[in-house]
Protein backbone atom coordinates (compact mmCIF):
# COMPACT_ATOMS: atom_id res chain seq x y z
CA UNK A 1 0.00 0.00 0.00
CA UNK A 2 1.29 3.39 -1.07
CA UNK A 3 1.72 6.34 1.24
CA UNK A 4 0.30 9.63 0.43
CA UNK A 5 2.72 11.75 2.64
CA UNK A 6 5.16 13.56 1.49
CA UNK A 7 8.72 12.52 0.89
CA UNK A 8 11.64 14.68 3.47
CA UNK A 9 12.69 16.54 -0.13
CA UNK A 10 9.10 17.33 -0.13
CA UNK A 11 8.06 18.50 3.15
CA UNK A 12 11.68 20.69 3.01
CA UNK A 13 10.83 22.35 0.00
CA UNK A 14 7.14 23.10 1.06
CA UNK A 15 8.19 24.49 4.67
CA UNK A 16 10.88 26.85 2.34
CA UNK A 17 8.03 27.65 -0.11
CA UNK A 18 5.83 28.43 3.12
CA UNK A 19 8.30 31.11 4.16
CA UNK A 20 10.26 32.23 1.69
CA UNK A 21 8.07 31.45 -1.56
CA UNK A 22 11.45 29.87 -3.02
CA UNK A 23 13.92 27.10 -2.74
CA UNK A 24 17.27 27.26 -3.69
CA UNK A 25 19.88 24.61 -4.04
CA UNK A 26 23.16 24.22 -5.25
CA UNK A 27 24.51 20.97 -7.47
CA UNK A 28 27.38 19.37 -8.66
CA UNK A 29 26.72 19.16 -12.10
CA UNK A 30 27.00 15.43 -12.66
CA UNK A 31 24.34 14.83 -10.05
CA UNK A 32 22.34 14.46 -12.73
CA UNK A 33 19.79 12.24 -10.44
CA UNK A 34 19.99 15.09 -7.40
CA UNK A 35 18.73 17.43 -9.86
CA UNK A 36 15.91 15.86 -11.20
CA UNK A 37 14.54 14.16 -8.15
CA UNK A 38 14.99 18.21 -6.51
CA UNK A 39 12.91 19.58 -9.79
CA UNK A 40 10.13 17.00 -9.26
CA UNK A 41 10.11 17.57 -5.50
CA UNK A 42 9.45 20.94 -6.03
CA UNK A 43 7.14 20.28 -8.35
CA UNK A 44 5.07 18.14 -5.78
CA UNK A 45 5.25 20.68 -2.79
CA UNK A 46 3.77 23.07 -5.34
CA UNK A 47 0.66 21.01 -6.05
CA UNK A 48 0.67 19.66 -1.99
CA UNK A 49 0.49 23.66 -0.93
CA UNK A 50 -2.11 24.45 -4.15
CA UNK A 51 0.28 26.77 -5.48
CA UNK A 52 2.01 27.38 -9.06
CA UNK A 53 5.60 26.81 -9.07
CA UNK A 54 8.20 27.07 -11.56
CA UNK A 55 11.37 25.10 -11.56
CA UNK A 56 14.19 26.16 -13.24
CA UNK A 57 18.12 24.86 -13.68
CA UNK A 58 21.29 27.30 -13.79
CA UNK A 59 23.73 26.51 -17.06
CA UNK A 60 26.20 25.27 -14.82
CA UNK A 61 29.12 25.73 -17.69
CA UNK A 62 28.12 29.49 -17.15
CA UNK A 63 28.59 29.81 -14.08
CA UNK A 64 32.06 30.67 -12.26
CA UNK A 65 31.94 27.63 -9.22
CA UNK A 66 30.89 25.19 -12.22
CA UNK A 67 27.55 24.33 -9.80
CA UNK A 68 24.16 23.70 -11.09
CA UNK A 69 21.08 25.62 -9.35
CA UNK A 70 17.55 24.50 -8.89
CA UNK A 71 15.72 27.07 -8.02
CA UNK A 72 11.83 26.16 -7.16
CA UNK A 73 9.45 29.57 -6.98
CA UNK A 74 5.82 30.52 -6.45
CA UNK A 75 5.20 31.43 -10.05
CA UNK A 76 1.47 32.94 -8.65
CA UNK A 77 -0.12 36.07 -6.77
CA UNK A 78 -1.30 34.49 -3.75
CA UNK A 79 -4.80 35.10 -2.46
CA UNK A 80 -5.03 37.30 0.55
CA UNK A 81 -6.34 34.23 2.79
CA UNK A 82 -3.21 32.51 1.50
CA UNK A 83 -1.28 35.46 2.19
CA UNK A 84 -2.34 35.80 5.50
CA UNK A 85 -1.53 32.06 6.26
CA UNK A 86 1.51 31.72 4.77
CA UNK A 87 2.42 34.56 7.17
CA UNK A 88 0.83 33.04 10.39
CA UNK A 89 2.93 30.03 9.43
CA UNK A 90 6.66 31.82 8.66
CA UNK A 91 6.07 33.66 12.05
CA UNK A 92 5.46 30.02 13.69
CA UNK A 93 8.73 28.54 12.47
CA UNK A 94 11.16 31.53 12.79
CA UNK A 95 9.32 31.85 16.68
CA UNK A 96 10.66 27.93 17.06
CA UNK A 97 13.75 28.54 15.46
CA UNK A 98 14.85 31.24 17.59
CA UNK A 99 13.19 29.64 20.52
CA UNK A 100 16.30 27.54 21.11
CA UNK A 101 18.89 30.73 20.96
CA UNK A 102 17.84 31.91 24.34
CA UNK A 103 17.37 35.36 25.45
CA UNK A 104 17.59 37.96 28.46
Amino acid sequence: MASNSPDELTLQIMRHLEVDAQWVRHFDPTDLVGIAESRAAGRRAGRALKLKVVTVESDSAAREDGRGVVVVAVNQKMAPEDDARLDERARLLMDEAFKGLGGP
